[in-house]
């Protein structure tokens, strides 16, 4: 039973969004870390976070079946446990908004709110199966862990609180839909109106380009309002430009552009790593 809890739990998502969330929050603490609200942080993100991966294993799960990344998931495998996923779900995300809304702040709990909402019912039950855009949508959800960690410090929302929500989106395209392509046919055989499959690679690679430059002209926006220091500032160019330049590699055996894809997800995953951390170590005070 406990297997299945952490299965649907997805760990790695939650993993991921705790470090944007804890990023968000070293910035604005600024040296002055309340261990308190950090611990009552990593708890509500991971709560809201995995109660709306629950659902959407519940939503997807008919086309898990299709997919064969996903036709073993629990849910696939083992439906009997469809509404005990939904009642855990359900269970996660109460006790998620109670933890921001009672421990930290109203503000907090209203983000979180509404990212679930779009998530889950925005993205996850209606636009993924209709609309090649859906995943624009779903990424205003996965910018808001930051903002939660930030405003969680501040309780109000500033010019750097907008700018952490405006660089998580523009990271999110390029990171999603290198996964899309490195995993094209599945969705393929899924039948879901994904951006590669509806508008071609040239097309997906061209928005991609567009999504890293402006990922880092916002990212360079926190050191030029002063948000951060120089340090944040040269990591974030130097591993900005590479990405870039990744995005203009060519493979000459690289048909189905899966090595493409895999490099701007590799380094999606690295370049917000180190990120979180600079601005963790390089805010100004």
């Amino acid at each position: 039973m406990m297997v299945l809890f952490l299965e649907l739990l997805k760990p790695k998502i939650i993993f991921g969004n705790l470090i944007s969330c804890l990023g968000g929050f070293l910035l604005a603490s600024k040296g002055n870390i309340h261990y308190n609200f950090l611990f009552l942080n990593l708890i509500g993100i991971s709560l809201i976070v995995g109660s709306s991966c629950i659902l959407n294993n519940v939503i997807d799960y008919k086309l898990d079946k299709q997919m064969s990344r996903t036709k073993n998931r629990i849910l696939v495998t083992n439906v009997c446990y469809y509404n005990l996923a939904i009642y855990f779900a359900i269970f996660l995300g109460i006790l998620g908004l109670f933890t921001y809304g009672y421990f930290i702040n109203i503000l907090c709990m209203l983000f979180a709110l509404l990212g679930f909402i779009i998530y889950v019912i925005f993205y996850s039950l209606y636009l993924k199966k209709r609309s090649i855009y859906s995943t624009v949508i779903g990424s205003i959800s996965g910018a808001i862990p930051p903002v939660l960690g930030y405003c969680s410090v501040t309780n109000y929302i500033d010019l750097c609180a907008i700018n952490l929500f405006i660089v998580l989106m523009f990271w999110q395209i390029p990171h999603s839909y290198a996964i899309f392509l490195m995993h094209l046919n599945d969705y393929k055989h899924a039948n879901i109106p994904i951006f590669p499959i509806v508008k071609s690679f040239l097309v997906t690679q061209y928005h991609i380009k567009i999504c890293i430059l402006l990922f880092l002209i916002f990212s360079c926006f926190f050191t030029v309002m002063h948000f951060t220091g120089y340090k944040f500032f040269f990591s974030i160019l130097v591993l900005s430009i590479v990405w870039f330049y990744l995005a203009f590699k060519t493979y000459d055996d690289d048909k189905n552009h899966i090595i493409w894809s895999k490099n701007i997800f590799y380094h999606s995953i690295i370049i917000m790593l180190v990120m979180n951390i600079m601005m963790a170590i390089d805010c100004v005070s």
